[in-house]
């Protein structure tokens, strides 16, 4: 089904704002110092120096060894959660 332009319109808004708050929460959380540009271009000169020195597979098989981690540790955390709401229900019962 179609939306009308002011359903689109409106929602464009809320987003918007929603938009603007989180990044004027962003900006109070963050320094206003004159080195923190050249921190963060430092740090990301930095960075890619050393991606330029690890080889491609290597980095390709850390990041899906990393992947399969985090995936293994969202399973488990999940299963524990499972686990323990069903105990809580039967203790409840």
């Amino acid at each position: 089904m179609a939306r009308s332009p002011a359903e689109i319109q409106a929602e464009i808004v809320v987003t918007r704002d929603v938009i603007e708050r989180q990044l004027d929460a962003l900006q109070r959380s963050l320094p206003r110092r004159w080195w923190t540009p050249y921190a963060v271009l430092g740090g990301a000169f930095a960075v890619g120096f050393l991606l330029s020195r690890v080889p491609l597979g290597r980095l390709v098989g850390l990041a899906a060894t990393t992947v399969t981690t985090g995936m293994t540790v969202a399973s488990t955390v999940a299963a524990l959660d499972r686990f323990i709401a069903e105990r809580r229900a039967l203790r409840a019962a």
